[in-house]
């Protein structure tokens, strides 16, 4: 099996960055077409720039050490949550998301990426490591189940006007 090495993004990683988030999106607009618009690309070269040099930002990528390709990327984001009378003060290290390249799923590239976010999450102190899963997603929520992420809360809807 070829090795994967997972190391922090740069602006030279956004083309194989951008393939994954549309893929990503792809199949949010395809579950949920009443939600999302369809995006190409889902995220432009500013933004990722944007994302690069922001403080509180973390960007990383998995690749595939012989071909040079990006096989799998996640972003997350520190936040501090301070002084809100409802909430108790803490720091959570917030997953925007992970995504591995379909043909390279099933290498334990996903776990390992998840082990470098938890390993940030220490070493910022951070008191809980959060994201959130659409419910169609259940290859995902199984994954975060296997590797010890719990439930804490569901966002229901009730569809009023249904598209046809």
């Amino acid at each position: 099996m070829n090795e994967v090495s997972i190391r922090r993004a740069e602006s030279r990683d956004y083309p194989g960055v951008s393939a994954l988030m549309d893929e990503l999106h792809r199949m949010h607009v395809e579950a949920r077409p009443d939600i999302y618009r369809p995006l190409q690309p889902r995220m432009s070269q500013q933004e990722f720039e944007d994302l690069l040099s922001a403080e509180d930002r973390y960007l990383y990528v998995a690749e595939a050490t012989e071909q040079g390709e990006i096989c799998g990327y996640a972003s997350a984001q520190f936040n501090k949550i301070q002084n809100v009378e409802l909430l108790m003060d803490r720091d959570v290290l917030f997953i925007n998301e992970i995504i591995i390249d379909p043909k390279y799923r099933g290498r334990n590239i996903g776990q390992k990426m998840m082990a470098v976010l938890v390993e940030l999450g220490k070493e910022l102190q951070a008191d809980h490591l959060e994201l959130t899963v659409a419910s169609f997603n259940q290859g995902a929520q199984e994954f975060y189940e296997k590797l010890g992420l719990v439930v804490r809360s569901s966002r229901m809807e009730y569809i009023l006007n249904k598209l046809n």
